[in-house]
């Protein structure tokens, strides 16, 4: 399950965009955000300045985010989403220079098209443990594309200014100004499919756990559209078209609850939805939209726009 807990959101595309967001949205009381960069493959954000507390959302590598306070160790982010949360200060670096180019913002870059790619410190997969991951999504820096004879490796500068090898099956490479193609509706159900048996973890937005928005989020995102972060908010995002339950399409987000939102999951076709639920089993898995737990919670449904 998954509900907001307050907090505020706008659907934005594009960084620029959202940086002028930033501007209309701040409160007198805060100082003007500064920004900085994620440089932990997942990266958890709490509730409160204190690990813990409950888990809000996650914050992915490479994204680059909002600082809008820091106290104890921790600082207040907002993610590309708009959502808000408490992260340890050691996981992202600060940009000290507001001009500064943000990470692969130019340029080519390697998105990553597998669940979770390793990156290495060898062109090899045997001489040292990763240094570290990326999820599904994310976009590297290329310092040089795949120049072995059998094309396999690609080097990537990573957030940290760290060099590293991915292996050209996990990416695709494109330049960093190519906007996100929406996906078909075969593309939303295939992309959620691939997530099929990955555990329920509240506030989860990878391979490594996921709950219900989560699951959703990540699976448009890949698809070019950002939803809002939680349930609740992907229900009530204006962009969304209500959809009868008769003209359910493939891809479509369908919602839950007693008194209000609080589960999403897509529809897959056939009467069938996918969701990250703890329902039957604690993970991703597909379900009957006439299995009478879920007759009983259902809500409507939504179509991104």
């Amino acid at each position: 399950m998954r509900h907001s807990h307050g907090r505020r959101w706008m659907t934005v595309v594009g960084a620029s965009v959202w940086t002028a967001a930033l501007a209309l949205t701040a409160s007198a009381a805060e100082a003007p955000a500064r920004e900085a960069v994620v440089v932990s493959a997942v990266e958890n954000m709490y509730s409160a300045p204190q690990a813990d507390k409950d888990v809000v959302s996650q914050a992915l590598l490479g994204q680059v985010v909002a600082v809008l306070e820091s106290r104890d160790g921790f600082a207040r982010v907002e993610t590309p989403d708009r959502y808000r949360g408490w992260m340890l200060a050691g996981a992202f670096f600060e940009y000290a220079d507001p001009k500064a180019p943000r990470y692969a913002t130019g340029g080519p870059v390697a998105e990553v098209t597998a669940l979770m790619a390793n990156l290495y410190r060898d062109a090899d997969v045997t001489t040292a443990r990763p240094k570290a991951q990326a999820p599904l999504g994310v976009r590297l820096e290329v310092l040089k594309p795949a120049e072995d004879p059998a094309r396999r490796w690609i080097t990537v500068r990573m957030p940290s200014g760290e060099t590293a090898f991915v292996q050209s099956g996990d990416v695709r490479v494109l330049d960093a100004a190519t906007p996100l193609a929406r996906g078909s509706e075969a593309d939303l159900v295939a992309t959620a499919r691939r997530f099929a048996g990955v555990p329920y973890l509240w506030g989860g937005m990878s391979a490594h756990g996921l709950d219900c928005s989560g699951l959703t989020s990540r699976v448009y995102a890949f698809q070019g559209i950002l939803l809002p972060r939680d349930a609740d908010m992907q229900f009530d995002d204006p962009h969304a078209r209500p959809v009868e339950r008769g003209e359910l399409r493939p891809g479509d987000l369908v919602f839950f609850g007693k008194d209000k939102i609080t589960h999403v999951g897509m529809y897959v076709g056939e009467g069938r939805f996918i969701n990250a639920t703890t329902h039957t089993r604690p993970d991703v898995h597909e379900e009957s939209l006439d299995d009478p737990h879920w007759v009983a919670l259902y809500r409507g449904a939504r179509r991104p726009q």
